[in-house]
């Protein structure tokens, strides 16, 4: 079985789902936050509102993003589907490795979903001062975010296979967005990989410690997943 046979099968457990459909009512509804916010203030710039709102959804971004990847390896062991998956005759990185791209579209899919939502109020609201270019640059800010997110967020899928659950992971989600807060309090977002991917949207670059501490967290949570 090859890796795209297995990614089309991965992606019909999602879509079957209700957590998928869950998930996507929310990212609709949440940006509905900035219409609370800006809706009397047609006259604050597109880049100052789009700064301000996707800054504060890069932290929604780690909840949801470390969900849905303890979700897509934890359930396989609440359904009790781990030891059907594991006899067939296809190694353990090949099932890995489509877990983590059927996380990547639906991480990016939501982000998308997000982002549409967000630029759709902007409009409704009428905010000055938007063109194409701009709205286009932090779409991109925020989808390479998005990946960045993606990225750190693997840490959620090695606690699902070490607890044999979502359960626990889920824990650890609350504890990561506790130690975000106190992290950026303090000054360090540009040393913790949760914090990191914030960056892109508040300072438009990360340094270069940034960029080898995600990566470097998620090369370690992929051995863990071949070991």
């Amino acid at each position: 079985m090859n890796i795209l046979s297995l990614v089309i099968c991965e992606m019909r457990k999602m879509y079957k789902s209700s957590v998928f459909w869950v998930l996507i009512i929310a990212f609709t509804v949440l940006p509905g936050i900035s219409l609370i916010k800006y809706f009397n203030a047609a006259n604050v710039s597109w880049d100052l509102y789009l700064a301000d709102i996707l800054k504060f959804f890069t932290a929604i971004l780690i909840i949801g993003f470390a969900f849905t990847t303890c979700w897509i390896f934890g359930r396989e062991y609440t359904d009790k589907t781990i030891n059907d998956l594991l006899v067939k005759p296809v190694s353990k990185l090949k099932i890995a490795v489509s877990k983590f791209i059927v996380i990547a579209l639906w991480n990016s899919l939501l982000s998308i979903l997000l982002f549409a939502v967000v630029a759709l109020i902007g409009a409704y609201v009428g905010l000055a001062d938007g063109t194409a270019a701009l709205i286009l640059h932090y779409f991109l800010m925020f989808m390479a975010t998005s990946l960045l997110t993606t990225l750190v967020s693997t840490v959620s899928s090695f606690m699902a296979n070490v607890t044999k659950g979502y359960l626990a992971p889920i824990g650890l989600i609350f504890i990561i967005v506790l130690i975000v807060n106190i992290v950026e309090n303090v000054g360090l977002s540009a040393y913790i990989p949760w914090t990191i991917p914030g960056l892109l949207i508040t300072d438009g670059f990360l340094s270069p410690i940034s960029i080898f501490i995600v990566m470097d967290s998620d090369q370690t949570d992929m051995h863990s997943k071949q070991s």
